[in-house]
């Protein structure tokens, strides 16, 4: 039995992209799958990756984006461009699907793993994991060896102790002396310069984590968020994986 774990993060809306993801996840014999949130978010297809996502993955975390679409009150501190979308995408969303997005859990205890959307210090304040302090504020409060998150669109480990990430998109083995916190990268807004959707499959037995990346339909994702009226930029940048 394949006892591997696939962890998705940031699908932003992103059909395209999720869809190439779960079928690779699918070939590599994977059934077994959670999400850490953003489903939703800059692109134009918002309840058709809320759809597949609650069919393919065994959870979801709440993610920013996520907070913000199925939030009843007005979100503060976000750009017009982010107002838009969210405004756009609750209007496209039905009743049932927006309160599903807001009755997600921010956190996921897994027995030998958790998991969350940005940081385990203040996680409803979405803090960003871009430094070594901002690991060492997280690990404070990590229990469990290995964590995983999102948020970020950068595929990289933190490692307990040390001032400089583990920047990664292949194969890098497990710690057990230490704690790590694994950033899991973006299926649906990649930032770190590879266009490419990447997510992460856990490999229990090898103790290892393991980055994949997933050509997918671009231009088809672009026309999805072109015809829905939305902010070009988010279009633009797709193809540059920034």
């Amino acid at each position: 039995m394949n006892n591997n774990l696939a962890i998705i993060s940031d699908i932003h809306g992103n059909l395209q992209a999720l869809e190439a993801v779960v079928a690779d996840i699918r070939s590599q014999g994977i059934s077994d799958c959670i999400c850490l949130g953003d489903i939703v978010g800059y692109g134009g297809s918002p309840a058709e990756c809320i759809d597949l996502v609650r069919d393919f993955c065994s959870l979801s975390l709440m993610g920013n984006h996520d907070h913000y679409v199925s939030s009843t009150t007005d979100i503060q501190d976000v750009s017009d461009e982010v107002r838009q979308v969210v405004d756009w995408t609750r209007h496209h969303l039905s009743a049932e699907r927006l309160s599903w997005l807001g009755t997600l859990p921010m956190h996921f205890d897994g027995g030998d793993i958790e998991a969350v959307h940005a940081s385990l210090h203040k996680p409803d304040d979405w803090p960003y994991m871009l430094q070594a302090g901002d690991a060492t504020q997280h690990f404070k409060h990590q229990v469990k060896p290995v964590c995983f998150i999102g948020h970020t669109h950068q595929p990289e480990m933190w490692v307990e102790g040390e001032d400089q990430a583990v920047n990664t998109t292949s194969v890098e083995s497990l710690r057990p002396d230490l704690k790590q916190v694994i950033n899991v990268g973006s299926v649906g807004q990649p930032r770190d310069k590879d266009e490419r959707a990447c997510y992460l499959i856990y490999r229990r037995g090898h103790q290892d984590v393991w980055w994949r990346r997933v050509p997918y339909d671009i231009a088809g994702a672009q026309r999805a968020i072109t015809a829905a009226g939305l902010p070009a930029k988010h279009a633009a940048r797709l193809e540059k994986g920034k």
